[in-house]
């Protein structure tokens, strides 16, 4: 008996696992792009509402934080009534919090906006992660988290571009409107395709014998996580006091790395795929990336500074990817994808709210220079340990 095929626009979309990749890249890019459209507006509403910077700098890391107490309830609950709602429900309050940034006009305004914005980002990455899992082969799965990971880099690349452009020439208000509409359109597509995904009543956290990958998993991407929240705040500082760099140098410092992690994902991915080495790519990696961030505080030109940012963003790349295809193996038997990719969101913003705070508090003891040494040396030592671990659990 031949089953009939997909007919309509919307079915032949949900049924291909490559527009569903597109769908979720797009969200993700989308979610980036905001964040990193309000990087270079932040610090202006501290001038505007009359406050100390200390005060927006707390609101800023208010994303952070509703991350991670939020990721795991969305993914379990998308484990439950399904990925489709948790993606377009997140959209939504992406577009409803990006909206109320451009028309804030008190502290309080901007708190609630950087919350639901943090709530959104918990939905949509949780449920979106997941909802590729669900339904690509896993045989090709690290190529294609590798290539919605890369959605990162562009989005935090192109956000600040789009955010001084429309500021300088559209408005405050324009600046958050225009994305707004443009996040609400994409909530309203997810919500109008039938995407199916498997739904499990009482979706497991920690399965049997997961501890050991999950410890491994942990230690991967808080270190991955951990690099960028001190890399974000204390990087500019050195480059401002080792070369004078401006700020448009800066900022084309920091497309190097992302420009980096975009070309390394998807490569490492398919690596992955096709040859396994998880212990050669995410230990080689964390050692590249130690070994990189060592030689660019060493660095006497700007020019080795950027080679060397390169190579990091190539060794983040490389250690992140696999795990997680690693993740999905290990939640795959129980339909609990959401708690998987739930998880990884929860590991991955602890390293971006703990770089910050332990970078600070270095930095009131010793010299900047310190910060950048005793995290490569945090990063080599957590590759070592994840040699030993991944070939003591024989993945692949």
């Amino acid at each position: 008996m031949r089953i009939a095929e997909p007919q309509s626009l919307r079915e032949r979309i949900a049924a291909s696992p490559d527009a569903i990749l597109v769908m979720v890249v797009l969200v993700i890019f989308m979610d980036m792009m905001i964040y990193g459209l309000l990087i270079p507006i932040f610090p202006q509403y501290a001038v505007w509402f009359g406050v100390d910077e200390s005060v927006v700098g707390v609101i800023f890391g208010l994303y952070a934080a509703m991350l991670l107490v939020f990721s795991i309830p969305m993914g379990l609950l998308s484990d439950r009534v399904g990925r489709r709602p948790l993606i377009a429900g997140g959209m939504l309050l992406l577009a409803l919090a990006t909206a109320l940034f451009g028309l804030s006009v008190t502290v309080l305004h901007l708190t609630i906006a950087r919350t639901v914005q943090g709530i959104s980002a918990a939905a949509t990455w949780s449920a979106g992660l997941a909802l590729i899992a669900d339904t690509c082969d896993p045989a090709r799965l690290g190529e294609k988290m590798g290539i919605a990971l890369s959605s990162v880099g562009l989005g935090t690349v192109l956000g600040p571009v789009a955010g001084g452009l429309l500021f300088e020439y559209a408005g405050h208000t324009a600046t958050f409107i225009i994305p707004a509409v443009l996040a609400g359109i994409i909530g309203l597509i997810v919500l109008a395709i039938p995407v199916c995904s498997t739904r499990r009543e009482r979706p497991p956290l920690l399965p049997r014998g997961s501890l050991l990958p999950l410890a491994v998993c942990a230690v991967v991407t808080v270190a991955v996580s951990g690099t960028y929240g001190v890399i974000d705040p204390y990087l500019p500082v050195h480059l401002h006091a080792a070369f004078s760099a401006p700020p448009a140098m800066i900022g084309g410092i920091f497309a190097v790395l992302a420009v980096a992690t975009i070309i390394a994902q998807p490569i490492a991915g398919r690596i992955y795929d096709r040859y396994g080495g998880s212990r050669y790519l995410i230990s080689g990696g964390l050692l590249l990336a130690g070994a990189a961030i060592f030689t660019a505080v060493q660095a006497e030109t700007l020019l080795i500074t950027g080679v060397t940012i390169f190579m990091l963003g190539i060794g983040l790349g490389s250690a992140l990817v696999p795990v997680m295809p690693i993740l999905a193996e290990i939640y795959r038997n129980h339909g609990s994808q959401g708690a998987a990719y739930g998880i990884y969101n929860t590991f991955y913003s602890m390293g971006l709210s703990v770089g910050p705070f332990a970078g600070a508090l270095i930095l009131g003891r010793w010299a900047l220079t310190t910060i950048f040494h005793l995290l490569a040396a945090v990063i080599v030592v957590a590759g070592v340990l994840c040699w030993s671990a991944i070939g003591r659990s024989g993945w692949r």
